[in-house]
């Protein structure tokens, strides 16, 4: 029982149900959200549907992981992340807890707690990633951008790297 509250819970954070007066919102400003989205997939992953199309609530992508890869640990101080496992192994690092994860596996990540995730089988693997509140889809486009204009051997990369995560209130922590 306890694990279907988790889910249900986790669900609502990712769709951005009202829960409680808080939450409670005018209707003012919903048509964006009147319509169905549809995103075809893709090898690539990418950007599922972004904040302008959820009014900010969130962010989703399908995020390809080569294997021995994943992100720096970090710790956002604006959004909290759910990650969902499409395909493939990884390890999650959240906080002090290591967590093996596969296929179906769900995880949510608070914002404020360090966290990585690393794709530990022998080949591709995919997540979706929800991120909430949204807009940090543009981290990702500066980070892409950054790629494509320096090498990582170039020394002005990590600085620049190191702004684009400050900017973006994300805690480098390696």
């Amino acid at each position: 029982m306890k694990l279907a509250i988790l889910y249900l819970a986790a669900f609502a954070f990712c769709i951005g149900l009202p829960l409680g007066a808080e939450g409670q919102q005018s209707n003012q400003g919903t048509a964006a959200l009147q319509s169905p989205l549809y995103v075809p997939p893709s090898a690539k992953g990418g950007r599922k549907v972004t904040s302008k199309e959820t009014q900010g609530k969130y962010t989703a992508q399908e995020v390809v992981v080569q294997p021995g890869k994943g992100p720096p640990r970090h710790r956002h101080t604006r959004e909290d992340e759910a990650f969902y496992v499409l395909e493939g192994q990884y390890e999650f690092r959240v906080g002090e807890q290591v967590i093996p994860a596969s296929v179906g596996a769900f995880l949510f990540a608070p914002r404020g707690i360090p966290h990585t995730y690393k794709n530990v089988g022998t080949t591709p693997s995919r997540h979706i990633t929800i991120i909430s509140p949204g807009g940090l889809e543009q981290f990702f486009e500066e980070l892409e951008a950054l790629g494509r204009e320096l090498p990582t051997s170039d020394p002005a990369y990590k600085t620049r790297y190191l702004a684009i995560y400050e900017k973006y209130g994300i805690q480098y922590l390696e």
